[in-house]
C-alpha cells in the first residue's frame, strides 16, 4: 500500500514537473500559473518526503529467518 503511494505521488511529481516545464517556456516565472503548479509540485515532493522518511523501518530480523 505504502508502494504503490509512493509510485502514484512520484508519477505526479513528474507530471507537474513536465507541466511546469513546459509553461515557463511560453510564460514569465511570476506568472500565476506557473506560481500554482509550482505550489503544487512543492506539496507533492513534500508528501513524497513524508511518506518515505516516516515510514516505519523494515525489520531485517525477519527476513533473514530461516
Amino acid at each position: 500500500m505504502i508502494l504503490k503511494n509512493i509510485l502514484d505521488i512520484s508519477t505526479s511529481i513528474n507530471s507537474y514537473r513536465l507541466i511546469l516545464y513546459e509553461l515557463t517556456k511560453h510564460k514569465d516565472l511570476c506568472d500565476p500559473d506557473v506560481i500554482k503548479i509550482s505550489q503544487r509540485l512543492d506539496r507533492e515532493i513534500i508528501t513524497l518526503q513524508k511518506l518515505i522518511y516516516t515510514r516505519p523501518p523494515i525489520n531485517s530480523e525477519h527476513l533473514c529467518k530461516r
